[in-house]
């Protein structure tokens, strides 16, 4: 057992921390105002723990976490990470949405349990941390504590976290298609596993007037069962008739294909189940399939050729690659390791096939180790629910570097109002959309919002997708969200009122509350030219004006406002 120091900027906060399984630990060059950093070099399972004095915080920041957003105790906050399940980074943030304490471990932590939460006896946060699994560098096993006490705002602190990352990975991080960040369509809620080539056809023949670029085929393409269990899964063989000469259909409509496979699926009524069945980790008895043991070489084999066939035989574009965290079900030496050999091969063997090949994760399996694979990231299932989309889209750019975010995938019912239609654009708005109705069959006035939204998104992606992202109040799900880039784009949620600063000359003010009112201050006192449009894209007002202070705007509900100082 050894120690070692944390301070505050102001040196008024000190606290001991203690360290146990390390050979060494030792204090490097801060990499910004606030931000401790330790080398750590393990001798087996490192343990690090101290406390933390952080009594404004009102919610802890995780990588995956549910719709509650507590202060968790420090017996209830334990997670356990893995290379395919979250991320070893946390953040304690105050209602002014400052950070008040960030904790975070390098890209080479490939597992752990990590724990921050109120210690009910000292009235201070606890931090627990247990690092088992990390990848060597030269034939060491080494990583980086990195502790942020800079007092940034939580998603510039995240930021500072993920660069750290990206320096760290470096030429590693696999290149991300423009396309990746272009909307696509897909089947899934549309047909769930009932899914046809023909279907496939028409939702891309659907999908390509509305100038969506991919067509993502889902479960169902594999099997005829459709009971939404796996058991059929691993032989990963199409029932579509001539596989090739489908996909090629596709391809003549405009559209890229991305075929959904399950890698470390194997169910028992696959041809594969006889050679396979023993090499498996378990049975999940709620998916009807037992996971495959990517530590063993026929395992390997067996889900590259499986994920490579597509590409190299039928000509898709790229996979979705679903349930990698069924990995995370097993804490096996070794096991992390087999995990990132598998999802290495699969990459080099396609990406020597074709360079912009297209990769679909899925949350929660956002560790940075899989920056080097994935080439996009889609927010968990939340089937029609904007607010549970906004928040899961939100949380993922805050973790994603430079990598693409997608929505879950976007639906409503055929009866909705236009205003709720628009309303499930606006929740994935800081986000690639990915759409799944039945286009060719919505009524004129959904169309009307569903191709006014996606050329919205399309047309301000540099600073949707590309801009700084601030939003505000995690505790809360997200009031309100921010990106800046070239111009200004804010969606109010639960919070009107809309604070411009000098540099915001252009903005345009998204209404994704339930009142058809905004408050805006600092527009400034100059003239400025006002467009409000309703949830279609109608105008409903034009005209320039000398705001006050406080310019409450009539913006409709689903609808925006675009401000233009003169």
């Amino acid at each position: 057992m050894t120690t070692f120091d944390i301070r505050s900027p102001d040196g008024r906060t000190h606290r001991t921390g203690s360290v146990a399984g390390a050979r060494s630990i030792t204090e490097l060059p801060a990499s910004g105002p606030g931000v401790l950093r330790y080398d750590v070099v393990a001798d087996g399972t490192v343990q690090l723990r101290w406390t933390w004095p952080a009594d404004s915080a009102v919610t802890l920041w995780r990588a995956t976490q549910s719709s509650h957003r507590e202060l968790p105790t420090d017996w209830g906050s334990h997670r356990d990470i893995r290379s395919v399940r979250s991320a070893p980074v946390a953040a304690l943030v105050d209602a002014q949405d400052r950070s008040l304490l960030t904790v975070s471990l390098s890209a080479t932590v490939r597992g752990c349990d990590f724990a921050i939460g109120v210690n009910e006896e000292s009235a201070e946060q606890l931090i627990q941390l247990a690092v088992d699994d990390i990848a060597p560098t030269d034939g060491v096993h080494r990583f980086i504590l990195r502790i942020d006490l800079g007092g940034l705002h939580f998603a510039e602190s995240l930021r500072g976290v993920t660069d750290d990352w990206t320096r760290e990975l470096g030429d590693r991080i696999a290149p991300v298609p423009e396309l990746a960040r272009q909307p696509m369509y897909s089947t899934w809620y549309s047909d769930h596993q009932h899914v046809s080539a023909e279907s496939v056809e028409q939702h891309a023949r659907s999908g390509a007037s509305y100038d969506c670029k991919a067509v993502i085929v889902d479960d169902g393409w594999q099997t005829d069962d459709t009971r939404r269990g796996y058991a059929y899964c691993g032989d990963w063989e199409p029932t579509f008739h001539d596989m090739t000469q489908h996909v090629r259909r596709v391809h003549d409509l405009g559209m890229r294909y991305v075929l959904w496979l399950a890698p470390p699926l194997i169910g028992p009524h696959s041809k594969a189940w006889e050679s396979l069945k023993n090499s498996t980790l378990g049975h999940l008895e709620h998916l009807e399939a037992s996971v495959l043991d990517p530590r063993l070489p026929e395992v390997r084999e067996h889900i590259v050729e499986s994920c490579v066939r597509p590409v190299r035989d039928w000509g898709v574009d790229g996979l979705k690659l679903d349930f990698l965290d069924t990995w995370a079900s097993w804490q096996l030496p070794g096991l992390d390791e087999g995990v990132e050999s598998t999802l290495q091969a699969i990459t080099d063997e396609l990406r020597r096939l074709r360079s912009d090949v297209l990769i679909e994760f899925r949350q929660d399996y956002v560790h940075p180790r899989l920056w080097q694979f994935g080439t996009f990231l889609r927010a968990g299932d939340c089937a029609m629910d904007p607010v549970e989309n906004r928040v899961r889209t939100v949380d993922a750019r805050l973790l994603a570097g430079d990598r693409a975010v997608h929505s879950d995938m976007l639906m409503w019912h055929p009866s909705a109002a236009p205003e709720t239609v628009a309303q499930q654009f606006i929740g994935a708005m800081f986000s690639t959309p990915q759409v799944s109705m039945e286009l060719e069959a919505l009524p004129v006035e959904h169309q009307q919002v569903v191709r006014f939204w996606l050329g919205f998104l399309r047309d301000h992606a540099d600073v949707l997708l590309g801009g700084v992202l601030t939003p505000m109040r995690p505790d809360a799900r997200y009031t309100q969200v921010r990106a800046v880039g070239g111009s200004t784009v804010v969606a109010v949620f639960a919070n009107p009122v809309v604070r411009l600063s000098e540099s915001d000359r252009s903005v345009v003010v998204v209404n994704g509350g339930s009142e058809p009112r905004i408050l805006v201050e600092g527009a400034g006192s100059g003239p400025v030219d006002l467009v409000v449009s309703d949830c279609t894209g109608v105008e409903v007002y034009r005209g320039t004006t000398t705001p006050p202070q406080v310019w409450a705007i009539d913006v409709p509900v689903a609808g925006l406002a675009r401000i233009v100082r003169n």
